[in-house]
């Protein structure tokens, strides 16, 4: 008997057990992470998501301090809130050349809480939004910063600093 002969059936098991891994992967991280139903709200200046009114303020370049070899990007938006006001999701910067994306980065860059809210929060009045993302040095623009709603809702600001 040849040694294929005799390994068959572990070897059966093996690929069967790497189809399975492969499948649980797929399953359980890119699936759920692929949002088919989201509406994207384009936003010149202002745009309402959640129950809230965001307008787009100043952006700056390194406000706050960053590791060597990168750099801080600071986006304000200024909120107004209505009776039926919903938290956001997460905000993502993407730059629109290279299709790379990152997240805010307030807590470790230490960014003093009275600069303003890290996202949107459940308020019928009117407050300040401080975005900070860390970017690296060579991170130039055209930026897209999407912002999720409630509802499958992605707002969209163009940011070109």
């Amino acid at each position: 008997m040849t040694w294929w002969r005799r390994q068959r059936a572990p070897l059966f098991a093996l690929v069967l057990a790497g189809i399975a891994m492969v499948g649980a992967t797929v399953w359980l991280d890119v699936l759920p992470s692929i949002r088919p139903t989201d509406r994207v709200i384009e936003a010149e200046s202002s745009v309402d998501i959640a129950g809230q009114t965001l307008t787009l303020g100043p952006v700056e370049w390194d406000e706050f301090d960053a590791p060597d070899g990168s750099r801080t990007l600071s986006v304000r938006l200024s909120s107004t809130g209505g009776f039926d006001a919903k938290t956001c999701g997460q905000a993502s910067l993407t730059e629109t050349s290279t299709e790379r994306t990152w997240l805010s980065a307030r807590a470790p860059l230490d960014v003093p809480y009275d600069e303003g809210e890290s996202s949107c929060i459940v308020e019928s009045s009117s407050y300040r939004i401080l975005l900070v993302f860390l970017l690296p040095d060579d991170a130039e623009g055209p930026f897209v910063l999407d912002i999720e709603g409630s509802d499958q809702d992605l707002a969209r600001f163009r940011i070109e600093p």
